[in-house]
């Protein structure tokens, strides 16, 4: 007979394995050995700056308000591409286009101060902080700086830095590139023009904090640049996508799959920036990353599996030392952003990545402790010890196939606790996600309806865990 394929099936609100045996996989968690302690804002989204040419930022806007008041504090950075051709006006700026229309554009976009008002409304309701970004491509030192004081007059109290440009590295034109300045511009061409906005920042108000340089992956200017501004920078930004949508070879290393994005990990297009920045003093944020680059990939972008790879992606930078990490998109439909704007119903909804994001808010409460993973299993562990003396273990089972049995031993000074469940019907299911049996609700809000009581027997849980699934233990 063929071997049976290996469906979920709920049981009880939960997840629950219907065939193979699972594989042991023993986790030692060291509460005597803590780590960082994770920023409170550590969660962020990422946004392209042209969507404060439409109908988006308000304080009126309570689903997507509410979206980011469920993940708790977070820093909503704006900038992106696009911020490179937006342009701000005092006067005279143009009727703000209607998110119906909602794409993604490269032409060029003027903004006055209705929607930079607008926007720190939807901040403000939010109850997040920001990086807003202003634009160097321009070659207009006082446009960037009147829009940079414009932004710090009406937001300062939400404002983490003022962003100089994006992906400055990329500006020059190349074979596959048409760029926005010349072949042969580098690293000194460009210290001249991002001085020359900081200059004129510095100049409306010398309190506005600056950040940068928001490179990407593929450049060593980060070192240069730290040589240069580490004295002179509230924090240090770069950009990081795990896989590249575009390419076409499956045997290529960035080739975007499922398999792939549960699979091996590249950190150092990001370890290496933040050491960069951090041996000299300098906080160090993702200000901008997403699974694949190119907007991303159906299927696998907008599917459970990208929830998986946040959660992990979270922990690891968080562990480094990172102070938070923001998810890139624009909320358009099928491709790599966590919030969706659904043009039928004219609302802002959580999609599957959300889910990874609602999880580490609720796994994130504190200070990372030593968690170790024995065993073949593919499964990724992570601890954080909280300051309600809660223990909070997130366990990830990266196996497309197979259940893990886990073995966590915690100590002797936790007796009970509870677990949480992150599923959906299969990793590249684009639907049907769930945390603690709960999927989030149409105005924004979640709350978990589905827990599993856990008693621990000499300082050990035992839990398994189905094939894509990931589960937080929640011990006192």
């Amino acid at each position: 007979m063929p071997r049976l394929s290996l469906p979920l099936a709920l049981l009880a609100g939960l997840t629950t394995l219907v065939a193979a045996e699972p594989v042991p996989a023993t986790i030692v968690v060291h509460t005597d050995k803590p780590g960082f302690a994770i920023p409170a804002d550590f969660t962020g989204l990422s946004t392209e700056k042209k969507l404060m040419a439409r109908d988006c930022f308000s304080a009126q806007n309570h689903d997507l308000i509410q979206l980011c008041r469920t993940l708790g504090p977070g820093v909503f950075r704006i900038g992106a591409n696009n911020v490179d051709s937006t342009f701000f006006k005092r006067g005279g700026a143009p009727a703000l286009e209607s998110m119906q229309e909602n794409r993604y554009v490269v032409d060029p976009r003027t903004i006055g101060p209705q929607s930079v008002d607008a926007f720190f409304d939807f901040v403000r309701a939010a109850g997040w902080k920001t990086i807003y970004g202003v634009n160097l491509g321009a070659k207009d030192p006082a446009m960037s700086a009147d829009e940079a004081a414009y932004a710090w007059k009406v937001g300062a109290k939400e404002i983490v830095a003022i962003e100089i440009g994006n992906e400055p590295n990329l500006y020059p034109k190349g074979p596959k590139r048409e760029g926005i300045r010349p072949g042969n511009w580098r690293y000194p061409q460009y210290k001249e023009e991002f001085t020359a906005v900081y200059d004129a920042i510095k100049a409306k108000d010398a309190t506005i904090p600056i950040t940068g340089p928001a490179v990407t992956k593929s450049t060593n200017w980060m070192p240069l640049f730290m040589a240069d501004f580490k004295d002179r920078v509230a924090l240090a930004t770069s950009h990081v996508y795990h896989l590249s949508a575009p390419e076409a070879d499956p045997k290529a290393q960035r080739f975007t799959s499922v398999e792939k994005l549960l699979g091996e990990k590249y950190p150092d297009d990001w370890i290496i920036k933040l050491k960069d920045a951090t041996s000299v003093g300098v906080p160090y944020r993702v200000g901008e990353c997403n699974t694949a680059s190119g907007g991303g990939k159906r299927g696998v972008s907008n599917a459970f599996v990208s929830a998986l790879w946040a959660v992990d992606f979270m922990f690891d930078v968080a562990e480094a030392g990172g102070q938070g990490v923001n998810f890139h998109g624009s909320f358009t439909a099928n491709n790599y952003s966590p919030i969706v704007f659904d043009k039928k119903s004219s609302r802002y909804v959580a999609a599957p990545m959300y889910y990874g994001m609602l999880f580490f808010s609720r796994a994130a409460q504190g200070k990372l402790v030593a968690t170790e993973a024995k065993g073949d299993a593919k499964l990724i562990a992570h601890s954080v010890l909280g300051d309600d003396g809660k223990l909070r273990v997130t366990l990830v089972n990266k196996d497309l196939a197979k259940p893990i049995a886990a073995s966590v031993a915690v100590g002797g000074k936790f007796a009970k606790g509870q677990v949480l469940r992150l599923t959906a019907p299969s990793a590249d299911a684009t639907e049907g996600v769930t945390f603690a049996g709960a999927a989030v609700n149409a105005d924004g809000t979640w709350a978990p309806k589905t827990t599993e009581a856990l008693t621990l027997s000499a300082g050990t849980a035992s839990v398994t865990l189905p094939p894509a699934s990931a589960a937080l233990l929640i011990l006192e």
